[in-house]
């Protein structure tokens, strides 16, 4: 969308500008209350909003606005207020985020460690799409070490959270999906689909920030939990075996899981919950020691398989989609 270079207002104090964006279209530009510095070398005009900030600043992290202004400018470049300008298809909101981002380094320090999931969504998603956009890699590396804090891409991190107690609230969890996907950070994914899988089908079917494509997915998904659930992870609470050598009767120990227990794991499975009390099975300790390392090893497969639930591939596949 072309613009046409504009003189400053007649006042420097005065903070709305007229600009034509494109052909008979007039839109009035307003000059951000922060972001328009005196100084400033380069106009971005974001939603009818003018930001004049610093080349050196926006090449320093970006090599989309680095590679920019490289080339010489041609003579019918824009200019706005005295510099070259450009028009940007983004949320001005987003935006603010990232140029807070780029000239307060303290910014980040606002984002509490117990920040719930919902404000650390919302505290980075406009940074993480911006930086995305415009190839500001350590912003978006930042991003996303943060977001992992909460999606975990491997078992260590997901054991962590598991002991923090973390919690998860339906209307949060599916704000990081389409996050994820818009963005390019599918390693967050199948942890972010595993807590889907909790949610109630009815609550799930009415989410609005979920596509049906990833709804289908959360309900597959289910039941591949349960699946593994049943003959990998925990598959002595269904069918107890008594370690080789067990000179003893623990499989008449064992207390078989009830069809209500059944049920309820059978509506949010959890695979990779670690089984919480050894002691109650009341059998010998070598049986005791070889379901722990049959529910250690379940675990670990179940974890490697978990993308694939989801129609993600392999971890494998994640991280080299992700370009880790």
């Amino acid at each position: 969308m072309p613009l046409r270079s504009v003189p400053p207002p007649s006042s420097p104090m005065d903070s709305k500008l007229n600009l034509h964006l494109g052909i008979g279209s007039d839109a009035k530009i307003t000059r951000h209350p922060e972001f328009y510095f005196a100084d400033g070398s380069v106009v971005l005009i974001v939603e009818k909003v003018a930001f004049r900030v610093h080349q050196s600043v926006l090449s320093r992290h970006s090599e989309v606005f680095k590679g920019m202004w490289d080339m010489p400018q041609p003579p019918e470049a824009e200019v706005y207020d005295g510099c070259p300008a450009v028009v940007l298809l983004d949320s001005v909101r987003d935006f603010e985020d990232v140029m807070t981002v780029l000239y307060d380094s303290f910014y980040f320090d606002k984002l509490k460690p117990d920040s719930g999931l919902s404000n650390l969504i919302t505290f980075i998603s406009g940074i993480l799409r911006i930086s995305t956009k415009y190839s500001m890699v350590q912003l978006r590396n930042k991003c996303i070490n943060i977001i992992q804090e909460k999606f975990p891409s491997t078992l260590a991190g997901c054991d962590a959270v598991l002991s923090k107690h973390t919690q998860y609230i339906p209307s949060e969890i599916v704000r990081i999906i389409p996050l994820a996907r818009e963005t390019n950070v599918p390693k967050v994914l199948p942890w972010a689909f595993y807590l889907c899988c909790h949610i109630e089908v009815d609550e799930l079917m009415v989410n609005t920030a979920l596509s049906w494509s990833d709804k289908a997915l959360c309900l597959a998904g289910k039941e591949h939990l349960w699946k593994v659930q049943k003959t990998v992870s925990h598959s002595f609470m269904f069918e107890f075996k008594q370690a080789p050598g067990c000179a003893n009767s623990c499989i008449r120990a064992v207390p078989q899981i009830g069809w209500q227990d059944c049920e309820t794991l059978r509506r949010s499975p959890h695979p990779l919950e670690e089984y919480p009390d050894w002691n109650s099975l009341r059998v010998c300790v070598k049986c005791r020691e070889h379901i722990k390392a049959q529910h250690r090893e379940g675990r670990e497969k179940v974890w490697q398989m978990l993308p694939g639930f989801f129609g993600l591939g392999t971890w494998e596949d994640i991280c080299n989609d992700q370009n880790c």
